[in-house]
């Protein structure tokens, strides 16, 4: 097996290589020399500077996991019951979906010689790494009541500002390294290579280092230990990326040139942030998909439904995070497959395309589940020697790479939406367009931890009891974890297929796209001599 997935990536690598999608050493002098392609001048990138340059989306995907044992530690550290700090917990998403408006505003009027995107970095980085020591180590235990949602929400608010700054810029990275349509899937591919095996890590650490230590319970000490944890990495993460991204962190990467090929200065405002959302349609299609899946996502996603399927239905976290270790380890290849894919269809096709296999994976899991007995079955596949477990391994690896090629898909499209939007009204906006979406996107799924901890409140879990290994199996908890974890997310799907009926944006568009901008720079370029 290991043979085969080696063979895969090295298959897909030299045909990303012949394409020209990872450079040559003839390109590795400097990340802002562009090659001419079909009458365009691109920015390209050496791999090994993409690879460390996406570094912090593994940051981002570490801060968004410690982000989901906050509804965990709302009750054992601060005595809030679930439903409260559900609605809590939404109410600070949708204050951070806010701030990411704001904070990208700055980020665009913030433009120094050399280190915009390291600065925020490294600020968002600090900032986050505080607010996650007060949230589930220093503070936990010091306070109840009302005071205790005061400290609560004082420790979440440090911990989203820093999320929120980081984020901000660690999204322009793949925007701005390249501009290429050929290197850009290769950019979504190792984003979202790291977006899956930064919680792989996690879970293993958790699973075999941490929770042992603590009889396998969700509580105050393992928390405290866990953070230690995501910090460094999250720091080694954050170095990388700065290291990655120094080259093209500089002012000249974010001069633009107007409509009418002059050179502007001009500050982006709030009504160039709103004219986005109001006028470019296909910044509202991108945005139907992306929010759309992120709420099936945050649901599924809360540490408090993995506990639900591993925990008390399967009754086994050992036998769940094997089956994950194998389905994300493998399906890294898928990501490579998508990659290749958009970049030979576009992200228009390639979203239409990996939505319908989802759901079709989707329904065949809970068909599988359904044959083996349901909640009786479930038990089965705790048995990592049995040929159910192995079927269940297969399954999962199916369904990751699936959702491995839409989240590349998802990146390659932001990037897309970026540079149409410079072409139709003249602004070079990485950040707002990511605030934007930011912004809808956590208004949207921070419903999410309300929607999830209000399910589970009718299968057994009010007041501040969570899902635990060995709490009893029940059909009710079955089809709840089966519609959080599949029937949300059918949703989202279905709205991605939709919404690209009506995007514009197909490969053909986006080469005239980056051809109408070129023009733009020659002109600029010939009035300044």
């Amino acid at each position: 097996m290991i043979k085969v997935k080696i063979d895969a990536e090295a298959s897909a690598l030299k045909y990303f290589k012949m394409e020209g999608y990872i450079m040559g050493n003839e390109k590795k002098a400097d990340i802002l020399n562009a090659s001419e392609r079909d009458g365009v001048q691109y920015r390209k990138a050496p791999i090994w500077q993409m690879i460390i340059g996406m570094a912090n989306n593994g940051t981002g995907v570490a801060f968004y996991l410690l982000m989901g044992f906050a509804s965990m530690i709302a009750g054992q550290g601060y005595g809030i019951i679930a439903a409260v700090a559900g609605v809590l917990l939404t109410c600070m998403r949708i204050f951070d979906g806010v701030t990411d408006t704001l904070i990208a505003a700055a980020f665009e009027k913030f433009n120094p010689k050399k280190g915009k995107i390291r600065i925020f970095m490294i600020l968002g980085w600090a900032l986050c790494i505080l607010g996650s020591f007060m949230l589930y180590s220093w503070c936990t235990g010091k306070a109840d009541g009302i005071a205790g949602v005061l400290l609560f929400l004082f420790c979440y608010f440090l911990f989203i500002m820093g999320y929120t700054i980081n984020g901000v810029a660690g999204g322009t990275v793949g925007i701005v390294m390249v501009n290429d349509p050929t290197q850009r899937p290769m950019m979504g591919v190792i984003g979202t290579a790291y977006s899956y095996l930064v919680p792989l890590i996690f879970t293993n650490i958790s699973t075999f280092v941490i929770l042992p230590k603590y009889d396998y319970q969700f509580n105050s000490a393992m928390f405290a230990e866990m953070v230690t944890w995501y910090a460094g990495f999250t720091l080694l993460f954050t170095i990388l990326a700065c290291i990655g991204v120094s080259k093209v962190d500089i002012r000249e990467t974010f001069e633009t040139v107007t409509k009418d090929g002059k050179k502007s200065e001009e500050k982006t405002s709030v009504k160039d942030m709103l004219a986005v959302l109001k006028d470019n349609k296909n910044v509202q299609m991108y945005l139907l998909t992306g929010v759309s899946d992120k709420l099936a996502q945050t649901v599924s996603g809360q540490g408090v439904i993995s506990n639900l399927l591993g925990g008390v239905l399967i009754g086994s976290y050992a036998a769940t995070t094997m089956a994950g270790n194998f389905s994300q380890i493998i399906g890294i290849v898928f990501a490579f497959g998508s990659g290749i894919f958009i970049a030979k269809w576009g992200a228009k096709k390639s979203t239409t395309v990996w939505s319908w296999i989802n759901i079709i994976l989707a329904v065949a899991m809970v068909g599988f589940f359904l044959l083996i007995g349901g909640v009786d079955g479930m038990p089965k596949l705790g048995n990592m020697g049995s040929i159910l477990f192995v079927i269940n391994v297969v399954m999962s690896i199916a369904r990751t790479g699936a959702s491995m090629a839409l989240t590349t898909t998802g990146s390659a499209m932001r990037a897309d939406i970026v540079d149409y939007e410079y072409e139709r009204s003249g602004k070079y906006m990485p950040a707002v367009v990511a605030g934007v979406y930011s912004l809808i996107d956590k208004f949207v799924s921070s419903f999410g931890i309300t929607i999830a901890m209000l399910c589970l409140s009718f299968v057994g879990y009010a007041g501040t009891k969570v899902p635990q290994m060995g709490d009893e199996a029940t059909w009710p908890k079955f089809w709840m974890c089966m519609f959080l974890m599949v029937g949300l997310p059918i949703i989202g799907w279905l709205c991605n297929i939709i919404a690209m009926k009506f995007y514009d944006l197909s490969k053909e568009r986006m080469v005239e796209v980056q051809k109408n901008l070129k023009e733009r720079k020659d002109a600029a370029e010939a009035q300044a001599e």
